[in-house]
Protein backbone atom coordinates (compact mmCIF):
# COMPACT_ATOMS: atom_id res chain seq x y z
CA UNK A 1 0.00 0.00 0.00
CA UNK A 2 2.82 2.38 0.92
CA UNK A 3 6.12 1.07 -0.52
CA UNK A 4 8.17 3.84 1.15
CA UNK A 5 7.10 2.86 4.69
CA UNK A 6 9.88 1.48 6.88
CA UNK A 7 8.24 2.08 10.27
CA UNK A 8 4.78 0.69 10.94
CA UNK A 9 2.61 1.24 14.00
CA UNK A 10 -0.18 -1.30 14.39
CA UNK A 11 -2.80 -0.45 17.02
CA UNK A 12 -5.00 -3.43 17.78
CA UNK A 13 -7.53 -4.16 20.50
CA UNK A 14 -5.10 -6.03 22.74
CA UNK A 15 -1.64 -4.94 21.61
CA UNK A 16 0.12 -2.11 19.86
CA UNK A 17 3.24 -2.84 17.87
CA UNK A 18 6.07 -0.87 16.35
CA UNK A 19 7.42 -2.71 13.32
CA UNK A 20 10.50 -1.97 11.22
CA UNK A 21 10.30 -3.08 7.60
CA UNK A 22 13.22 -3.78 5.32
CA UNK A 23 13.56 -2.37 1.80
CA UNK A 24 11.40 -5.22 0.47
CA UNK A 25 8.57 -4.49 2.90
CA UNK A 26 9.26 -7.53 5.08
CA UNK A 27 9.38 -7.41 8.87
CA UNK A 28 12.94 -6.82 10.07
CA UNK A 29 12.17 -6.18 13.77
CA UNK A 30 9.23 -5.38 16.03
CA UNK A 31 8.29 -4.50 19.59
CA UNK A 32 4.94 -5.13 21.34
CA UNK A 33 3.54 -3.04 24.16
CA UNK A 34 3.73 -4.64 27.57
CA UNK A 35 0.82 -6.55 29.08
CA UNK A 36 -1.05 -3.39 30.09
CA UNK A 37 -3.83 -2.28 27.73
CA UNK A 38 -2.91 1.40 28.22
CA UNK A 39 -1.47 1.64 24.72
CA UNK A 40 -4.06 -0.44 22.89
CA UNK A 41 -7.52 -0.16 21.41
CA UNK A 42 -9.00 -1.79 24.51
CA UNK A 43 -8.22 1.40 26.42
CA UNK A 44 -10.27 3.39 23.88
CA UNK A 45 -13.14 0.93 24.24
CA UNK A 46 -13.10 1.31 28.03
CA UNK A 47 -13.10 5.12 27.86
CA UNK A 48 -15.90 5.09 25.26
CA UNK A 49 -17.99 2.97 27.62
CA UNK A 50 -17.35 5.33 30.54
CA UNK A 51 -18.28 8.37 28.45
CA UNK A 52 -21.29 6.61 26.89
CA UNK A 53 -19.99 7.30 23.39
CA UNK A 54 -19.66 5.37 20.18
CA UNK A 55 -16.04 4.54 19.38
CA UNK A 56 -16.36 6.14 15.95
CA UNK A 57 -17.23 9.49 17.59
CA UNK A 58 -14.21 9.66 19.87
CA UNK A 59 -11.76 11.15 17.38
CA UNK A 60 -13.87 14.17 16.50
CA UNK A 61 -14.46 15.06 20.16
CA UNK A 62 -10.78 14.68 20.96
CA UNK A 63 -9.71 16.95 18.10
CA UNK A 64 -12.05 19.70 19.34
CA UNK A 65 -10.36 19.82 22.76
CA UNK A 66 -8.46 22.92 23.86
CA UNK A 67 -7.63 21.62 27.32
CA UNK A 68 -6.57 17.93 27.37
CA UNK A 69 -6.79 16.26 30.77
CA UNK A 70 -3.43 15.07 32.08
CA UNK A 71 -3.37 11.42 33.10
CA UNK A 72 -0.85 10.62 35.80
CA UNK A 73 -0.72 6.91 35.00
CA UNK A 74 0.00 4.85 31.93
CA UNK A 75 -2.04 1.91 33.24
CA UNK A 76 -5.48 1.42 31.68
CA UNK A 77 -7.05 0.26 34.95
CA UNK A 78 -5.86 3.29 36.91
CA UNK A 79 -6.57 5.63 33.98
CA UNK A 80 -10.15 4.36 33.90
CA UNK A 81 -10.50 5.36 37.53
CA UNK A 82 -8.84 8.68 36.78
CA UNK A 83 -11.27 9.32 33.90
CA UNK A 84 -14.24 8.69 36.20
CA UNK A 85 -12.76 11.17 38.69
CA UNK A 86 -12.28 13.77 35.94
CA UNK A 87 -15.92 13.35 34.87
CA UNK A 88 -17.00 13.92 38.47
CA UNK A 89 -14.82 17.07 38.53
CA UNK A 90 -16.65 18.39 35.45
CA UNK A 91 -14.04 17.78 32.73
CA UNK A 92 -15.49 17.84 29.23
CA UNK A 93 -15.59 14.52 27.35
CA UNK A 94 -13.41 15.94 24.55
CA UNK A 95 -10.77 17.02 27.06
CA UNK A 96 -10.77 13.56 28.65
CA UNK A 97 -10.46 11.93 25.22
CA UNK A 98 -7.64 14.26 24.17
CA UNK A 99 -5.83 13.36 27.39
CA UNK A 100 -6.36 9.65 26.76
CA UNK A 101 -5.03 10.04 23.22
CA UNK A 102 -2.01 11.94 24.48
CA UNK A 103 -1.25 9.24 27.06
CA UNK A 104 -1.69 6.47 24.50
CA UNK A 105 0.44 8.28 21.92
CA UNK A 106 3.22 8.60 24.47
CA UNK A 107 3.23 4.84 25.12
CA UNK A 108 3.03 3.99 21.42
CA UNK A 109 5.74 6.46 20.40
CA UNK A 110 7.97 5.01 23.12
CA UNK A 111 7.82 1.71 21.23
CA UNK A 112 8.80 3.49 18.01
CA UNK A 113 11.69 5.27 19.71
CA UNK A 114 12.96 1.98 21.16
CA UNK A 115 12.79 0.41 17.70
CA UNK A 116 14.08 3.48 15.88
CA UNK A 117 12.00 5.62 13.54
CA UNK A 118 13.22 4.85 10.04
CA UNK A 119 11.82 6.11 6.75
CA UNK A 120 8.15 6.87 6.23
CA UNK A 121 5.74 5.82 8.97
CA UNK A 122 2.24 4.33 8.67
CA UNK A 123 -0.42 3.44 11.23
CA UNK A 124 -2.65 0.40 10.80
CA UNK A 125 -5.17 -1.52 12.89
CA UNK A 126 -8.45 -0.36 14.36
CA UNK A 127 -6.74 2.42 16.31
CA UNK A 128 -5.85 4.08 13.01
CA UNK A 129 -9.57 4.77 12.48
CA UNK A 130 -9.44 7.13 15.50
CA UNK A 131 -8.43 10.52 14.05
CA UNK A 132 -7.73 11.96 17.49
CA UNK A 133 -5.27 9.18 18.30
CA UNK A 134 -3.59 9.48 14.90
CA UNK A 135 -3.18 13.22 15.41
CA UNK A 136 -1.72 12.68 18.90
CA UNK A 137 0.81 10.19 17.51
CA UNK A 138 1.78 12.58 14.69
CA UNK A 139 2.30 15.33 17.25
CA UNK A 140 4.33 13.10 19.57
CA UNK A 141 6.48 11.76 16.70
CA UNK A 142 6.79 15.20 15.16
CA UNK A 143 6.35 13.71 11.70
CA UNK A 144 3.56 12.93 9.28
CA UNK A 145 2.13 9.41 9.18
CA UNK A 146 0.31 7.51 6.46
CA UNK A 147 -2.99 5.76 7.17
CA UNK A 148 -4.53 3.27 4.72
CA UNK A 149 -8.12 3.79 3.67
CA UNK A 150 -9.14 0.61 5.54
CA UNK A 151 -6.48 0.21 8.26
CA UNK A 152 -8.26 -2.67 10.02
CA UNK A 153 -7.71 -5.10 7.14
CA UNK A 154 -4.05 -4.45 6.33
CA UNK A 155 -2.78 -7.48 8.27
CA UNK A 156 -5.23 -9.75 6.44
CA UNK A 157 -4.27 -8.15 3.14
CA UNK A 158 -0.58 -8.72 3.88
CA UNK A 159 -1.23 -12.35 4.85
CA UNK A 160 -3.09 -12.90 1.57
CA UNK A 161 -0.24 -11.36 -0.42
CA UNK A 162 2.29 -13.52 1.45
CA UNK A 163 0.24 -16.67 0.82
CA UNK A 164 -0.10 -15.83 -2.87
CA UNK A 165 3.65 -15.21 -3.07
CA UNK A 166 4.35 -18.65 -1.55
CA UNK A 167 1.87 -20.41 -3.84
CA UNK A 168 3.19 -18.90 -7.05
CA UNK A 169 6.90 -19.29 -6.42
Amino acid sequence: MFPSVRTLIDIGAQFSKAIRLNDKGKVANFILNEKCAGGSGKFIQVIARILHMKIEDIGKFSIQSDNPVEFTTGCAVFAESEAVSRIAEGALPGDILAGVHKAMASKIVNLVVRLGLTGDCAITGGGAKDHGLVRAIKTELNTDVLVPEEPRITAAFGAALSAAENIYQ
